[in-house]
């Protein structure tokens, strides 16, 4: 069994661990290729920023501001919490975390191949 290659020391321990348990999935369903690594780190970054954001915008429990011109603008924290997820849900997808894409992926090569090899490996 490979080796999960260690994560850089910018990610917090939510993103540790998130990496940790996706970089183990993939490597024992023989999924994880070299590079993949910088992809899973994107998308623990996301999942760390998101995780932060959500926990600043319970602690401020308001969800608007007034600014000093007297306009409401929404906390930067929502930005922030919308766009990690964005991005979280674009590395879900290319890695096939979700059981919909997984069966997607699945139907794709069905459809696509006659290689029962190719077939078993998706198939686990």
């Amino acid at each position: 069994m490979k080796e999960i290659p260690k994560p850089p020391a910018i990610l917090l321990k939510a993103g540790k661990e998130k990496y940790y348990s996706i970089a183990e999935m993939l490597i024992e369903e023989g999924k994880w290729k070299t590079g993949d690594e910088i992809a899973l780190l994107a998308l623990c970054m996301n999942y760390q920023r998101w995780i932060q954001a959500e926990k600043e915008i319970k602690k401020f429990k308001k969800l608007t501001f007034q600014t000093d011109s007297g306009y409401r603008q929404q906390i930067p924290e929502i930005s922030i919490a919308n766009n990690a997820m964005s991005n979280m849900l674009s590395f879900i997808k290319e890695f096939t975390l979700t059981p919909r894409e997984r069966m997607k992926l699945k139907e794709f090569i069905i459809h696509n191949t006659d290689d029962p090899e190719m077939e078993s490996m998706i198939s686990k």
